[in-house]
């Protein structure tokens, strides 16, 4: 006997919700996106204003520190599907708490500024070695129907923390810099200890190579090299969030520094609010058109940034460019989970990370070479942003028509999406 759709929606949706490990790890993560949202509205800043570094040069700090998170991810994918998913997160916890404590007393002691450059630039390896493992796990814990509705949960979560970071990081912004970084160690500390009591792997077998096959941290896979050149040229500008957005919104429409907090505690607010209902609205649309539907909501969000001139305005920006966020963050990770080889999940989620972090590593250095080029012209900066935006449309489309080629992949909901049974 078949039991209708709704009725086997409903049983996931119930198991979802009891279950421990996704629960888990999005609070882990939650705890830890307070703390790097109390300090990544301020970095720019701090280094271009504060510090009187060139916004060329503070670009490239940003690009180095992507630079090393693409390494990482790599790494971060092979470590978590050969070590295991929790050890993984318990290493980058670890180094977080470890690298932002360092940094807090730097700042404390007045060491010379490079040191304090290079210790953040290496700060990109936690979230490195997380993010693979994290996605991993939820993976692990959802059955493939339930998946993207888990992977809402965990960035519902995770943007909880963006909502809350950047409002406690314009509260401690005039007490100092070194104060926000140790608000980020101790939320690494905190993420830590939730990580050991909540979290465990699934099954040995699960992060363990069959006997004879070589161990490799690369993927190659035609559909996940295809997919990632989109969501890398998505990222590209997604990525202008950290550093050309707010050097614009400060120095061209005279936002004071502490009020960049309040536009980004709209970013995290809207995925909280906003994520659910939005993927939610379109479950029955296949997750290409998601993708592509979130690729233009941030080329609009970021175009129409041209026309604003004050924080309202820019709080309305950033709405828009978080509903693109909205829609394309949960189903990046549910595709390649669905493309993803048997035994290689973290490996996938790593390299996916890897072209991501490309795109966040480049992109603020292109972002602030357009501010330079174009002498902070608002029409010519983004509309030379949106350019990418427009790129990743074109090739999302040519990979859905490889996965119509595939009978395999074309069943997963990837480019339809139809009515499943039990």
């Amino acid at each position: 006997m078949n039991l209708p759709y709704t009725v086997k929606q409903a049983l996931g949706e119930r198991l979802l919700f009891s279950n421990h490990v996704l629960w888990g790890v999005s609070v882990a993560s939650s705890i830890r996106s307070i703390g790097f949202g109390a300090t990544w509205p301020f970095m720019a800043i701090f280094f271009n204003i504060d510090l009187g570094i060139p916004i060329y040069e503070v670009g490239i700090i940003f690009t180095l520190l992507s630079v090393v998170s693409i390494v990482v991810s790599l790494l971060g994918g092979g470590l978590a599907d050969k070590i295991g998913r929790k050890n993984t997160i318990v290493i980058g916890s670890m180094l977080g708490f470890a690298l932002y404590l360092s940094l807090s007393l730097m700042l404390i002691l007045k060491v010379p500024i490079i040191f304090v450059i290079v210790v953040f630039i290496i700060s990109a390896t936690s979230g490195a070695l997380i993010f693979p493992a994290a996605s991993a796990l939820v993976a692990d814990y959802t059955e493939d129907d339930q998946r993207m509705k888990g992977y809402v949960i965990y960035r519902i979560l995770s943007n909880l923390g963006w909502a809350i970071g950047p409002l406690i990081g314009s509260f401690l912004f005039n007490s100092g810099l070194d104060v926000i970084f140790l608000f980020v160690s101790i939320s690494s500390l905190v993420q830590f200890m939730v990580v050991v009591f909540t979290v465990r792997d699934r099954k040995k077998r699960d992060h363990t190579r069959k006997a004879g096959e070589r161990f490799s941290l690369l993927v190659l896979d035609k559909y996940l090299i295809v997919f990632g050149l989109a969501t890398f040229l998505v990222t590209m500008v997604a990525s202008q969030f950290s550093v050309t957005f707010p050097v614009y919104a400060s120095i061209k429409i005279g936002i004071p520094e502490a009020d960049l907090g309040y536009i980004y505690a709209v970013n995290g607010t809207v995925v909280v609010v906003g994520q659910y209902p939005m993927i939610m609205g379109l479950k029955k649309f296949p997750d290409i058109f998601i993708m592509i539907l979130g690729a233009v909501f941030y080329s609009v969000g970021y175009f129409i940034v041209s026309f604003s001139h004050n924080l309202v305005g820019l709080m309305f920006d950033m709405l828009i460019i978080t509903m693109g966020e909205n829609l394309t963050s949960p189903v990046i990770n549910t595709v390649v989970s669905k493309i993803a080889a048997e035994g290689k999940m973290a490996r996938y989620m790593g390299f996916i990370g890897m072209l991501n972090s490309t795109g966040r590593a480049l992109g603020p250095s292109i972002g602030s070479t357009f501010l330079y080029i174009f002498a902070y012209n608002g029409l010519k900066v983004w509309s030379a942003v949106d350019i990418f935006g427009l790129g990743s449309i074109v090739i999302f489309m040519i990979f859905s028509g490889m996965i119509f080629r595939n009978p395999n992949l074309k069943e997963k909901g990837i480019i339809n999406r139809k009515i499943q049974k039990i």
